[in-house]
């Protein structure tokens, strides 16, 4: 099936055979391009119109990367990772009408509007492409204290304030769910809440509460969650938790911080960080011997994938499929703990166009956001708003979230390079009951949002 490239497609794509081969000329840069994307429907002059346009040289005598500039800093080279990054293809993935994956080499897995949808017909601006619940719907930290004490649904964390009829009680410990619903749906609490499971649970939440670090119980959560999940299969799930986190991209957290500047700065920050993973493997160890105990490089990688996968502190699995670009394709839209998110076309959608979303805040300009990116995901932005904002073709018109549109996209979770152990004979911080504020999770950022609960 022939395909008609984006431009954004076609540009990374060079980008990434200049890497290797940065003399490569129009004509030979052609032939490769027709020898590895056979079903790409490219002329030599439309590819030399997008080198001209995006300021790219047929030739080059210096080295390249994944970035919309030949000649990308040295300090910013160093620190991409995103070939590092591993994803593996989900069997029989339950797709919405008219969306399929895809996988390329200039930009791995995604979603786009199937190639099968008649040429002359398109997906119209404000279509709902797909609702979705979570794949793992994860507590956040600053409410797992209310959990055990039946003060918050044991499944979605919602605070209980009254004696509604609406609450369900376990009849063994004194977990509480705000609905028969989330009592149904939540498959862990029998093994997390009461049994030989316990006490090696709560240190997990201490742990994490302590040391402030939301992606270490995030992992603990989704592990948890796909081992039990082989326990209590539902015959009626598509997929289960396992197959969906084994889907997810994947990348090793202490490749990851070496994208921190502050990671070369302060060796110090290394060696603590280090200090505080071993220590988070132990105590995750001693819940999971029951189980099966993850390798110490699986347990980084695990931390590395919820970073770069969570939304908004969870798990879902189609959204999770989404690249990124700061002219975002779809809106991504959180509509309730238990609902989940809502996927809508922000504008008119041809065959074979990919559903992009964004990861940062697109009102900053462009040399914040491909610092941003370059830390959370390990790679230097080349999409046509980044080239045309650095060469100074500034355009007021770009697509950019407003605070009504509460647009999440893909965050990361925890600035691990700003969490440093803490000193030995301090006061132990309890898990607070009055907390409702939660970071909203951007990588190295600490800012803090409020959430509806």
């Amino acid at each position: 099936m022939e395909k008609n490239p984006t431009e954004d497609e076609i540009v990374q794509f060079v980008l990434d055979i200049k890497k290797s081969e940065p003399e490569l000329g129009i004509v030979k840069l052609h032939a490769r391009i027709k020898s590895e994307e056979p079903t790409w429907v490219l002329s030599v002059n439309r590819l030399k119109s997008i080198l001209r346009s995006h300021s790219l040289k047929h030739t080059s005598s210096t080295t390249t990367s994944n970035d919309n500039d030949v000649t990308i800093a040295e300090e910013f080279r160093n620190r991409l990772y995103i070939s590092q990054t591993v994803s593996s293809p989900i069997a029989d993935l339950s797709l919405p009408p008219a969306i399929e994956v895809f996988n390329s080499q200039s930009r791995g897995k995604g979603l786009q509007v199937s190639s099968k949808l008649p040429k002359t017909e398109s997906i119209p601006e404000g279509t709902v492409l797909w609702t979705e619940p979570a794949l793992v719907l994860i507590p956040p930290i600053s409410l797992v204290g209310l959990i055990p004490t039946g003060k918050a649904c044991s499944y979605c964390a919602r605070p209980l304030v009254s004696m509604s009829s609406l609450i369900a009680s376990c009849s063994t410990c004194s977990g509480r769910w705000c609905s028969s619903r989330c009592r149904k749906l939540d498959k862990l609490h029998k093994y997390i809440r009461h049994g030989k499971y316990t006490s090696e649970w709560s240190a997990i939440e201490q742990f994490a509460v302590e040391n402030e670090w939301s992606a270490f119980y995030q992992y603990a959560y989704t592990l948890a969650a796909a081992a039990f999940d082989d326990q209590d299969e539902d015959p009626s799930s598509k997929h289960t938790v396992r197959e969906g986190v084994d889907g997810l991209a994947k990348i090793r957290q202490d490749i990851r911080q070496k994208a921190d500047p502050q990671y070369e700065k302060d060796l110090f920050v290394g060696e603590q960080l280090e200090i505080l993973w071993q220590e988070g493997y132990k105590v995750l160890c001693k819940f999971f011997s029951h189980l099966s105990t993850p390798l110490y490089e699986e347990y980084l990688s695990g931390i590395g994938m919820v970073n770069i996968n969570n939304l908004d502190g969870s798990i879902y699995l189609l959204q999770s499929h989404l690249n990124h670009s700061c002219e975002p394709s779809v809106d991504v839209k959180i509509v309730g703990r238990t609902a989940g998110v809502k996927i809508t076309a922000k504008r008119q959608l041809r065959p074979d166009e990919e559903l992009t979303t964004t990861y940062v805040d697109l009102k900053k300009d462009v040399t914040f956001r491909r610092q941003k990116l370059l830390e959370g995901w390990g790679f230097w932005c080349t999409c046509a708003r980044c080239m045309r904002e650095q060469h100074g073709k500034l355009d007021d018109s770009s697509t950019e979230p407003s605070s009504k549109d509460n647009v999440f996209t893909k965050p990361t979770a925890d600035a691990d390079g700003k969490k440093k152990k803490k000193a030995k004979g301090k006061s132990e911080k309890k898990i607070s009951e009055s907390v409702r504020v939660r970071k909203k999770s951007v990588t190295f950022d600490d800012n803090v949002v409020q959430i509806e609960i």
